[in-house]
């Protein structure tokens, strides 16, 4: 049984009073029941869910599941079912099968291929795919992306589903399917609990009980077909407009003067002993609801050393990582704009370089004037590491961003931050080494050799190039959607560009301040550095007023970008939706 008694939950507002979501919030549920959380918007029923599923904390009040406090020891990962409320937390290029396989690796250890393949087919039983575990996500109807985020949610066996506007804009039809599709869920296993939360207020003779709330409050639980009669209406549609005719606290505070006779009335919450006793004073109109507490309890005591099963245990970290790098790897394959995309970047940029450069190389012949040659070597780095660092920001800056809402429900279904973050550093991390390369290596091939030592010119535009990809990494994960992520990365690419110190150099002591600041700086000057014993260096320094920093401390200041980026990616990562 899932107990609720006395929740609050208090939002700070800077400027303003708290905001009290929820005002002690209680109700029970029994095992193998389906429950529906409904009530206006902006009534607590997502933060209630969210407090359930252990994302949230409550101010005060207790939440217990067969004994066990869920305040101080939440659900295992795989306990629990969260279907969330956003439709794109689907990887549109997965298939149906694929993307439930997927999720039982994540979720399950020491699976063989049998077992996941056994697992997946019936869930696809369960929610009706079964015929379309072939197709590719993004070709599903909306009810049948409902039904894959279900199953999604079912891999581990979850003794709690939570669903969250499970049928929201589904047409009548559908939505009476996706309800009788979640009492199937409840019966699948024994002593599961289904909880939906909605605005609608049609079909819910399909649950077994219905919560009310409004503002925060508990207005009414019990079976919907005393709706009408307590809240004096005549039908269930009319139900959010009586509710707006009195204060919530109100009603908050009668539900609380009623409930006990309400829960004696339908037998509520009363353990399998207490509804033997009771059962020969039931009517005819409450003995339905007491046979179906009956059945609840009955599967729970002969289900029991079942129900007392170990949880599903998650995987290692690095075995997420290495299944979420192939699963990304595999998305890039499949979709062809996106690997077009990076091969055209490796291809195009290398020969935009060369032409923005190729009209100087002749200051490079003998006889050239050294300071139009120390210009032109100035120029080229510049150049390369402009474009090194697009297209780092162009590879990286979406990574997290894009996904959002996957990484949130992998992450509620026990996937480590840690993971994410590795598994995109494993697929980030070989492109950006690959294009920075090429780009050194066309541009010495066409240039015929430029000056300064091979090994820097090859290895700080490279260390340029990952360390520009992290903190876009450290963006992305921080950013609420991938076209902010791409904007401040465009942002950070720009300033970059203009304090490098290269164009027009400042000050020394103001250069000291700035610099350490820009991952440009250290790519192009590190590199200039090596030029010290050049008859080139004296002209570089005329017309570059900015410091150079030596390879060695450019190549240490890289890897601390490319560490920033991987803290700020990490904390990004681990930051819970609001």
């Amino acid at each position: 049984m899932l107990d609720v008694n006395a929740l609050t939950h208090v939002i700070t507002r800077k400027g303003k009073e708290p905001l009290n979501v929820l005002d002690q919030v209680g109700f029970v549920v029994p095992g193998g029941h389906l429950l529906a959380l409904i009530g206006p918007t902006a009534s607590g029923k997502t933060t209630l869910l969210r407090i359930l599923a252990g994302l949230a904390e409550p101010k005060e009040g207790t939440m217990s599941l067969k004994g066990r406090d869920l305040v101080s020891r939440p659900l295992h990962p795989n306990e629990l079912g969260w279907v969330t409320s956003h439709d794109d937390c689907l990887h549109a290029h997965l298939t149906v099968r694929e993307s439930l396989m997927s999720a039982l690796m994540l979720r399950g250890k020491g699976l063989s291929r049998d077992q996941i393949v056994s697992k997946v087919s019936h869930i696809l039983v369960v929610v009706g795919l079964e015929n379309i575990a072939s197709e590719h996500v993004s070709t599903l109807a909306l009810a049948q992306r409902r039904r894959l985020k279900l199953g999604l949610a079912l891999v581990s066996d979850p003794v709690l589903v939570l669903c969250d506007d499970f049928t929201h804009g589904l047409d009548v039809r559908s939505e009476r399917e996706m309800e009788a599709l979640l009492r199937l869920v409840a019966a699948d296993s024994p002593g599961r609990i289904v909880i939906h939360a909605t605005d609608s207020l049609a079909n819910l003779a399909a649950y077994d009980t219905v919560v009310v709330l409004h503002e925060g409050f508990v207005a009414y639980h019990g079976p919907a077909k005393a709706l009408p009669h307590y809240f004096t209406v005549p039908t269930y549609d009319e139900v959010y407009s009586r509710l707006a005719k009195r204060p919530a606290q109100r009603w908050g505070d009668s539900w609380i003067r009623h409930r006990d006779s309400y829960y004696a009335a339908f037998k509520l919450g009363v353990t399998g002993e207490e509804l033997a006793a009771a059962e020969e004073d039931t009517t005819d109109a409450d003995r339905t609801v007491v046979m179906k507490q009956q059945e609840a309890e009955q599967e729970q005591k002969t289900a029991s050393e079942e129900d007392a099963r170990p949880v599903l245990p998650l995987p290692g970290l690095l075995a997420q990582a290495t299944h979420l790098m192939k699963r990304r790897w595999s998305l890039m394959r499949r979709v062809s704009r996106e690997w077009m995309t990076h091969v055209g970047l490796m291809v195009g940029t290398p020969v935009i370089a060369w032409l923005l450069v190729q009209p100087n190389l002749k200051h490079f012949q003998p006889g050239a004037e050294t300071w139009a040659a120390a210009y032109t070597t100035s120029m080229i780095y510049l150049v390369m590491i402009t474009l090194i660092l697009f297209m780092s920001l162009r590879l990286a800056s979406r990574e997290f961003a894009g996904s959002k809402s996957v990484i949130e429900r992998e992450r509620i279904g026990g996937v480590r931050p840690a993971a994410a973050l590795l598994a995109a550093l494993l697929f980030v991390l070989p492109i950006s080494l690959m294009q920075s390369f090429w780009m050194g290596i066309f541009m010495e091939l066409v240039s015929q050799g430029l000056p300064g030592q091979g090994g820097a010119r090859l290895l700080l535009p490279a260390l340029s190039g990952i360390a520009f990809a992290s903190l876009c990494l450290g963006i992305s994960a921080n950013s609420a959607n991938a076209g902010r992520a791409h904007s401040a990365c465009l942002t950070l690419l720009g300033i970059n560009v203009l304090f490098s110190g290269a164009l027009l150099g400042f000050p020394r002591l103001l250069g000291h301040l700035v610099n350490p600041f820009i991952t440009a700086h250290y790519g192009w000057s590190g590199i200039l550095d090596t030029l010290k014993d050049d008859k080139l260096f004296p002209a570089l320094t005329t017309f570059v007023r900015t410091w150079f920093a030596t390879p060695d401390i450019a190549a240490g200041m890289l890897l601390l970008h490319f560490v920033i980026g991987v803290v700020l990616a990490w904390i990004g990562l681990r930051r819970r939706e609001a």
